[in-house]
């Protein structure tokens, strides 16, 4: 490791600078020198997916695990992962892993079991249990802390499901999976009637950074002004927890709220995910060395169908996506 450690240095740095022409060259020169090397792998498995590969990209992210670089620790189960046994008649356990917004990504993929015919139990955060009670294809939902308690015949986990049920860009569903619950839809739609009245019908939510905790989080995180400043006065709802007037006590009072809003714009975020997941519009602005899911070149992701992509194009700077977004504001919603 100790040779490759410059290497991979220089490789992060360029992809943080968006020189991702020098950060192949890396990749392809840390195969050839250190080709068991599993910090090199994962670091090359952005750069795979990027390329328009995403098997393969994802099957070199899995050698993030034995860094600590990607996922949670195994499940403590005798039990094996999942690889193409027969899921008929089987209990399957779906570990989520990483932070809120991972969860909610890879969750979908309990469908994809349950079309094998398993019997899915998800495990989550308690917060989400509720949510993630309601997605098609889960039976059951634990907390994490007792999912080795949980009868099961196989188990995977979350941030390798789409790895081991072999997706390509092309096979990825951008169907919306969550759902609002209709009571704590009906006490929002109330809250927003009366706090909007009169107002411009056109709803936006804006959310402006997440976690500091995650590792490049302060990569992600742009000027707040300008974003506001970008949307022109039109009325919005602030989605920051930590700051908004609503009262957003839970994940079902997220979810209600998003579902009141016709628009969505937002970090790369857990909120992010929510909104996309719900298919609402979901404007998401990226950094020029953005998170996995986002590693496709374009505006538009296979992961979600109704996600509308905003690339920062060079680092530091965030002139040019606000820029962007205020021309597709005033064509989204002319007049408002």
């Amino acid at each position: 490791m100790l040779l490759e450690k410059p290497l991979l240095d220089q490789q992060v740095e360029a992809g943080l600078r968006g020189d991702f022409k020098r950060g192949w060259e890396l990749a392809e020169e840390l195969a050839r020198l250190s080709p068991a090397c599993n910090r090199a792998k994962f670091n090359r498995a952005w750069y795979e997916m990027m390329r328009g590969d995403l098997l393969k990209g994802l099957q070199l992210l899995d050698a993030g695990r034995w860094e600590r670089a990607f996922g949670d620790r195994p499940l403590p189960t005798d039990k094996p992962i999942w690889k193409d046994q027969d899921l008929r008649d089987k209990h399957l356990l779906l570990c989520a892993e990483g932070g809120y917004g991972d969860e909610i990504i890879n969750v979908r993929f309990a469908r994809d079991f349950a079309a094998r015919g398993a019997r899915v139990i998800a495990t989550c955060d308690p917060s989400l249990s509720s949510v993630f009670a309601r997605i098609p294809g889960v039976a059951a939902v634990v907390n994490h802390k007792a999912a080795p308690e949980v009868f099961h015949d196989y188990w995977v986990p979350a941030m390798s499901a789409a790895r081991v049920l072999e997706h390509t860009y092309g096979t990825l569903s951008g169907e919306p999976y969550l759902s609002v619950d209709p009571d704590h839809r009906a006490k929002w739609s109330t809250y927003f009637e009366r706090r909007f009245q009169g107002a411009p019908r056109a709803r936006i939510g804006l959310r402006f950074y997440g976690n500091p905790k995650f590792e490049h989080e302060q990569h992600r995180r742009f000027p707040v002004q300008g974003l506001i400043d970008a949307i022109e006065g039109r009325p919005f709802v602030n989605l920051q927890k930590e700051e908004t007037d609503l009262p957003m006590e839970t994940w079902e009072d997220t979810l209600a709220i998003i579902d009141q809003l016709d628009l969505v714009i937002t970090s790369c975020t857990s909120v992010a995910h929510a909104s996309a997941a719900l298919g609402k519009e979901t404007w998401v602005i990226v950094p020029i060395l953005p998170y996995y899911i986002w590693a496709l070149p374009g505006d538009r992701s296979p992961w979600y169908r109704s996600v509308r992509l905003f690339r920062q194009g060079k680092f530091g700077e965030w002139q040019d996506v606000f820029e962007a977004i205020q021309t597709s504001l005033k064509e989204r919603m002319p007049g408002n």
